[in-house]
């Protein structure tokens, strides 16, 4: 299994995991086959937020770990056949422990559409692709 995991960089705080996955930021894909990481800035996978899903599919990552997803990538995510699992703290290996063990939970869809303070329940607020969709319309 491939896991995609958003962190904060890819140097000092490369094992610490970011508040969520963009394309500003940096990810880690670790194969728990191999037991081996690959940290990277997410735009070495895709240019857009809207290129990053097939360029995980394309990575064969299947679960993605982060502390929070917004609720329309949540759908998006799922949708597309990712399990989202929800992490605890900020340790990246804790939660590759944890999610092997069987220990995370995955995010729950009503939580999260309770939770739309986070981005406002609208794109202007978005920080993803949604203020890329605003400047094409």
């Amino acid at each position: 299994m491939r896991i995609a995991i958003p962190v904060i960089d890819k140097e000092l705080q490369r094992n610490r995991i970011a508040s969520s996955l963009n394309v500003i930021g940096y990810v880690c894909i670790y194969d728990t086959e191999i037991k081996q990481s690959r940290w990277m800035k997410t735009l070495e996978l895709a240019p857009n937020m809207g290129e990053l899903l097939p360029a995980l599919e394309r990575e064969n990552v299947s679960t993605i770990i982060s502390r929070q997803v917004q609720p329309m990538a949540l759908k998006v995510l799922v949708n597309k056949g990712f399990s989202v699992y929800k992490s605890i703290g900020d340790r990246m290996d804790d939660n590759i422990i944890m999610l092997i063990k069987n220990e995370l939970i995955t995010f729950d869809m009503e939580a999260e559409m309770a939770n739309t303070a986070v981005c406002g329940g609208a794109c202007g607020e978005c920080v993803t692709d949604c203020k890329e969709e605003e400047k094409v319309n």
